[in-house]
């Protein structure tokens, strides 16, 4: 879930650039396109920083909110995944998908 928040990080400074370039009030214009700089910076930086340390993290942190117990052949219970796999794509597909639209938007826009 954590690569997902970084392209919603970057969604939300893409739309910060795009709401700065927009209004009408040229300072404030200049605060939302500065931030939204900022905020697409820190998504990329968690992205990559998420990627290499993956290993790691995915030890540490367990996702027990979207698991159940079920028990096995020998009657040992033990954590099943309780999502199916088309919500995990969706979770990483629209994401991904409004980021690339809003990044054409602002390279259009510029």
């Amino acid at each position: 879930m954590a690569r997902i928040d970084s392209l919603i990080m970057v969604m939300l400074g893409l739309a910060q650039l795009l709401i700065g370039d927009a209004i009408g009030l040229e300072l404030l214009g200049i605060l939302l396109q500065g931030t939204g700089g900022g905020t697409i910076v820190m998504g990329i930086y968690f992205l990559i920083f998420l990627s290499r340390h993956q290993k790691e993290f995915s030890d540490s942190y367990s996702k027990l909110e979207k698991t159940r117990l079920a028990r096995d052949g020998n009657g040992d219970l033990h954590y099943v995944d309780a999502q199916p796999t088309v919500t995990k794509v969706v979770w990483y597909i629209i994401p991904a998908v409004l980021t690339l639209i809003g990044a054409i938007t602002w390279l259009a826009d510029v």
